[in-house]
């Protein structure tokens, strides 16, 4: 739940599936992040991914993690405070 409520921005991130083939398996550094795209640094420049109907693998600290574009697709602010909200009512606060 914490990758849910982080700015994704300086992540590694790979698209693992997406509607779109060519999408698939691109991978790099997130460099920027709108309510509806993110914009990964790939060896090949930078690329502008959809969130929703992906999904995506994010490493955060060396771990790697599978995530729905579809829980991600907010304004980043949004999306954190909604995260924060959903990691405090798990731990039942």
């Amino acid at each position: 739940m914490k990758i849910l409520a982080r700015d994704w921005i300086g992540l590694k991130v790979e698209v693992m599936k997406s509607p779109n083939r060519f999408e698939e398996g691109i991978c790099g550094e997130v460099v920027d992040e709108t309510m509806k795209t993110l914009k990964i640094d790939t060896p090949k420049g930078i690329k502008t991914v959809a969130k929703k109907g992906r999904i995506f693998i994010a490493e955060l600290n060396g771990v790697k993690f599978k995530v729905s574009g579809d829980l991600i697709a907010f304004r980043p602010e949004e999306r954190i405070m909604r995260g924060l909200m959903l990691i405090n009512r798990m731990k039942g606060e």
